[in-house]
Order: C-alpha cells, then sequence, then structure tokens
C-alpha cells in the first residue's frame, strides 16, 4: 500500500508538472512540433498507465533501485515484461584536445561556452549553487532548474545530474573538476518528461543547441533481464528522437551509449556486441562510447586510446554504425552536491565531455560564420575528424567513428573559413545530383564526409527480434573521383558466424557517410552526392516527392577549390539601420538563397533573390542586430544589419 500510495503520488506530480509546462511553453511551436509534442504526450499517458497497472498488479516490485551512483526505475512495460532506466555512469578535456580551446589553451581561441545554453537531462536538479557553476562575476548561477523534483532517488540535488553538469561547464575553482565549457549556461532538467520538454527547449526564446542525455535501459537489472528484441531495435522511443530532430535541424541530441559492455545476453547478433537498447538507436542523435586515451606527457596529444571495457557496444539491428564516437568518461573527476567532488566512471561521463566539447565548436563557427552549424554539420565534423584508434582501420560498433578530438574539428573550421578545407551545407532536391571539383596534393590522407537529418523510419514492432531492415528513409550516397578510380565510403558488414567487420562500398543504412582516401595521389577530384529513390520531406503530401538537407565536409593536402568558389559573392544591404524593409545588391548571376538569423544563431527567415537582388521584410523582428547571409551554389557571404 506505501509502494502503491509513493507512486501515485509520484505520477500526479509529474503530471501536473508537464501540464503546467506544456501550457506555458509551447505557443512558439511550429505546428509540426505542436503535432509531435501532442503525440509524445498521448505515448507517455499511456506508459504512466502501463507502469501504474503493472505496480498495482504486483505490489512487490520495487519501482526504483539504488546501487551506489546507479539508479534504477520502472520506465515502462513491454507485454506484462518491465522496461527499466538507469543512469550511466580535467583529464577528459586534455585526452579530447578541449582543454587546447580554452582559455589558456594552446590555441589562443579562449573558447568558454559562454554565448550558448545546454539542456541536461538526468535523474533530478543538479545543484545550482556549488561554487562550480557560478557565473564570471560570481553574482549569479549559470544553471536554471526547469524541474525541480529528483526522480532518480536522491535526496535533494541529484549527484549523477550535479556530476554531468559539472562535466559539461564547471568554471574550474578546483583546476581539476574544470568542465569543457566553463561559462556555459545549463538548462536542468529530470528525465521524467524528456522527449516533450526537448521540443520546447530548443524552440523557446533562448533555445538549447545541443543537450546530454546520460542514461537509458538497461540491459540487466536486479528484477532481471531486458528481453532481448530491445538491444539494436528501432523502436518508438528511437524514432521520437529522430523526429524531434528532423523538425529542429539545429538541435544536436547527445546521448551516452550505456554501461552494458561486459554483459552477455541470449539472442543477439553477435555474441559481445548489441547492446545498444531504445533511443540509442536513434539515426540523428550522437551516441557516445567511453574510452580511455594516454596522452604523450609533453605535448598533451593522444598516443593511444582504448575502449572502456564496460561501455555498450553496438551495432543496431539494421547495421548502422553505432556509437558515433567515443568520449573520455573513465575516472572523470567532477562536482556533486553539497559543493563537493567526486570521480566517476561510465559513458554517463563520456556523453557530457563531447556535449560541452561541441558547444566549444559552436561557438567557434559562430564566430567565424555569424551563424551556428546544422547539427548534421556538427555531428559529421567531429565524426570526419575522429581519432581511429582502433586495431582495424575505419569504423567499428565500439569507437563508432572513433575519439573525439576537438582541436582537428577546430582546425577543420579554421581551414574552411580560409578556403582550404571545405565545411558546407546543402540542400539535394527529388532526382537532383550535388558536385564539387577540387585539387589536393598527396602525401596526406584525403576525406569526404556526408551527414544528413535523416527522416524517421517506421518502428519496429514490439518482441520483433533482429529485425535487419534498413530504416533509413532517404538513401545518399557519397563518391570521390580522379581521373583513374572511384572511392566508396565505409560500411558495417555483418557475418553471423564470424560477427562484423568494415569495407568500402554502397552504404544504405547510415546517415553517415566517410570516404577516406589514405594515399591520394595528387590531381583533381570530384565529389559526387546523389540519392536512390524518391526523396521525403516534411512538406507536401506523403507521395510528393521531396528533398534532403545535407552536411558535407571535406579535408586534404593543400586542398584547392575550383575557380568558381572564389568568384565575388559580396553584397550591400541598404537602408542600414532598417525598420522594414532591407534592400540586397549583389554581382551574382543566378537564383540566390539567404538566410536569416539572429546573433544566437537561430534562423529567423529564408528565401531566394532572383540574380541576387531583391528586398527582404524584417518589419516583424524586435529591435536589434541580425545576420542575413547569402548563398550561391558552394559560396557563401554574411552582413550585420541592425533593426530600429
Amino acid at each position: 500500500m506505501i509502494i502503491q500510495s509513493k507512486i501515485s503520488f509520484l505520477i500526479f506530480c509529474i503530471l501536473f508538472l508537464n501540464l503546467s509546462f506544456s501550457q506555458n511553453d509551447g505557443r512558439t511551436l511550429s505546428n509540426q512540433n505542436r503535432e509531435l509534442l501532442n503525440e509524445l504526450q498521448e505515448q507517455r499517458a499511456e506508459r504512466l498507465s502501463r507502469v501504474s497497472s503493472f505496480l498495482q498488479a504486483n505490489p512487490d516490485v520495487e519501482p526504483s533501485l539504488s546501487e551506489g551512483d546507479k539508479i534504477t526505475y520502472i520506465y515502462d512495460v513491454y507485454d506484462g515484461n518491465p522496461i527499466y532506466k538507469t543512469t550511466y555512469n580535467a583529464e577528459a578535456a586534455n585526452g579530447m584536445q578541449t582543454s587546447k580551446l580554452q582559455p589558456g589553451g594552446s590555441t589562443g581561441l579562449n573558447l568558454t561556452g559562454g554565448s550558448l545554453t545546454v539542456g541536461v537531462w538526468d535523474g533530478g536538479p543538479a545543484q545550482d549553487t556549488h561554487q562550480e557553476f557560478a557565473n564570471a562575476d560570481n553574482t549569479s548561477s549559470r544553471v536554471e532548474i526547469i524541474d525541480n523534483a529528483t526522480v532518480d532517488g536522491d535526496s535533494g540535488f541529484s549527484s549523477h545530474a550535479t556530476h554531468v553538469a559539472g562535466t559539461v561547464g564547471a568554471k574550474g575553482v578546483d583546476p581539476d573538476a574544470r568542465g569543457m565549457a566553463t561559462e556555459i549556461n545549463i538548462k536542468s532538467y529530470n528525465w521524467s518528461n524528456d522527449k516533450s520538454e526537448m521540443i520546447t527547449a530548443s524552440n523557446a526564446s533562448d533555445p538549447i543547441l545541443i543537450s546530454n542525455h546520460s542514461y537509458g535501459v538497461p540491459i540487466n537489472t536486479n528484477n532481471g533481464q531486458t528481453d532481448a528484441w530491445v538491444m539494436g531495435a528501432y523502436n518508438q522511443e528511437a524514432r521520437n528522437i529522430d523526429q524531434i530532430a528532423k523538425n529542429n535541424p539545429q538541435y544536436l541530441i547527445v546521448a551516452s551509449a550505456g554501461n552494458s559492455g561486459q554483459v552477455s545476453y541470449t539472442g543477439g547478433l553477435f555474441s559481445g556486441y548489441d547492446k545498444l537498447t531504445s533511443d540509442k538507436n536513434a539515426k540523428n542523435n550522437l551516441v557516445v562510447a567511453n574510452a580511455n586515451p594516454t596522452l604523450e606527457p609533453f605535448s598533451g596529444d593522444v598516443q593511444a586510446v582504448n575502449i572502456n571495457s564496460g561501455s555498450s557496444q553496438g551495432p543496431t539491428d539494421d547495421l548502422r554504425i553505432k556509437p558515433d564516437i567515443a568520449g573520455d568518461g573513465t575516472g572523470v573527476y567532477s562536482s556533486v552536491p553539497d559543493n563537493n567532488y567526486a570521480t566517476f566512471n561510465g559513458t554517463s561521463m563520456s556523453a557530457p565531455g563531447v556535449a560541452g566539447s561541441l558547444a566549444l565548436l559552436q561557438e567557434y563557427y559562430q564566430q567565424l560564420n555569424g551563424g551556428y552549424m546544422n547539427a548534421s554539420t556538427l555531428k559529421g565534423l567531429v565524426c570526419h575528424t575522429a581519432v581511429d584508434n582502433s586495431t582495424e582501420p575505419g569504423p567499428d560498433p565500439s569507437f563508432g567513428w572513433g575519439f573525439l578530438d576537438t582541436k582537428a574539428s577546430a582546425d577543420v573550421i579554421a581551414a574552411d573559413n580560409n578556403n582550404t578545407a571545405v565545411i558546407d551545407e546543402v540542400t539535394l532536391d527529388n532526382n537532383g545530383t550535388y558536385t564539387l571539383t577540387f585539387s589536393a596534393q598527396a602525401g596526406e590522407e584525403l576525406k569526404a564526409t556526408i551527414c544528413w537529418t535523416d527522416m524517421a523510419g517506421d518502428a519496429v514492432a514490439n518482441g520483433t527480434l533482429n529485425d535487419q531492415t534498413p530504416r533509413l528513409v532517404n538513401d545518399l550516397d557519397l563518391r570521390v573521383s580522379n581521373d583513374q578510380q572511384t572511392f566508396q565510403p565505409w560500411k558495417l558488414d555483418y557475418d553471423p558466424s564470424n560477427g562484423f567487420s568494415n569495407s568500402k562500398g554502397d552504404n544504405n543504412v547510415d546517415n553517415i557517410e566517410r570516404v577516406d582516401i589514405d594515399t591520394p595521389s595528387s590531381g583533381v577530384y570530384t565529389v559526387t552526392v546523389d540519392h536512390k529513390g524518391t526523396l521525403s520531406d516534411n512538406e507536401g503530401g506523403p507521395f510528393d516527392p521531396g528533398s534532403q538537407d545535407f552536411s558535407i565536409i571535406i579535408t586534404g593536402k593543400n586542398l584547392t577549390l575550383s575557380n568558381q568558389q572564389f568568384e565575388d559573392i559580396s553584397f550591400d544591404v541598404w537602408p542600414n539601420p532598417t525598420t522594414d524593409i532591407v534592400n540586397i545588391k549583389s554581382k551574382i548571376s543566378g537564383e540566390v538563397d539567404y538566410k536569416l538569423y539572429d546573433l544566437k544563431g537561430s534562423q529567423l527567415i529564408k528565401g531566394s533573390l532572383d540574380n541576387g537582388n531583391g528586398q527582404v521584410n524584417v518589419q516583424n523582428l524586435q529591435r536589434g542586430v541580425y545576420i542575413i547571409k547569402l548563398i550561391n551554389d558552394n559560396r557563401s557571404s554574411v552582413q550585420k544589419i541592425i533593426k530600429k
């Protein structure tokens, strides 16, 4: 009776909090996000009802379990079986080369993340009054608590959430506990209504571009084992993540892979693999494994990286490369409640280290370009530059694409700004083909990566074991060619008797493709991107052909783009300041796209101009400074405008 009363009261409180949340914060949503929010709330109400019915029918089952810093609770019920969620638990900054971007780092960039806000969903609120979360002049906290309720079994502030938030952004009062982005703002939520809150947070007046989720469905609990079909399956939870990401293309969802690396179970694709559960199997998030780097003592460069044996292995059932990337989550020292500190291990720690590092990359990109990267660009960039320290070259189901190298990603951002590398965001129309020609010299690896935020696929029916049907909706294809041969992207291979390996060929499952040419010859290369089938998107009817935005990253030795890339794309704007209309004049022939952003990088207006000339109506914008960007083919240019 006591347990039932506790659960009834908990459910009532959560429902009340969520009702108030959706009423207060849902008014600025697009129709697509509003429809998705309503769908998620309906799913959640049904899930809570299943949990409540199960607990009433099984009064001896504890709704939550506590074991050290690991908290497990009943999240859902499938076919009468409870499904649980659990938490996954200033050397990490050195290992991932993030410290080189921080104040005092060797790059001189002095990035802090101060212009950005990240969301941290966890088992409860982080301690906002911890000394590590004070702002620069110690007058207020950089942590805003959105959900006050602690649902992971802690009393008061959540130890796990405080440690995660500190890994993202502790200021370094204790230098050993310094986080990745030392001045970043953090919104702290509990996980009880995460999907719905993610929609509103990414559409708020101060939107989040990155969020961290260091929790998930474990394989084993004290009450038994999760059904084998859940591992690797693209279920409704994974589909929900992909829908949120598709509706909000600048928002990157960072998630821990899980700590079931040493767990064995019957029914997986291959022994020792296939351990990613639920939303970790989405396409559009960034799933992070736990690795332990060894650093060269003087330079701080990575000498070797070993995957932590506890880190959950992929791939997904449809053989997508997951986890996406590895971060340092071994022996991470960070903040815990009561202004204390502790050392935790696990993918719960590697994920926020990556999330905070990615915030610095967004900050740097915005400084150089006047706007933030799409999530697919940021994801593609860090997978493009990841350190490959596995025994065999190329991606695998333990590391993903490799170990995060934040400095290498920042170097590519700088090189793109200097026209010696390519970071671009492109739209591929149905039946269209994208090409880019460049020259490169021998002596350094030549790489090309594309990444796109794909439409949500069809969820696997509950109970379906190891369904290998591809969940990719829009299947883009990347090729790089010279006058001698065509180079193809990596893909994962599977043999039921021998397990997983990789090769190069046509990839019809991943929404990230990378071509690596280890020993390129000097000469001219052409990148080609096209697609199979008919492209789908959120616009029009279900059978109308659509288009697909994608991001492309290219690096190599002495990369030189074709002359077209350097044609003049400068433009004039007037009047500036203005109250309603901005006139634009350029020297470009043909159709030119424009996008208008606020200073936080949120896109507010987009359209096209005939021959680069026309008008943009800014009458409905608030007073302030904005960035307008003109895009023609693979060229772009930005200017600031002032709305009076």
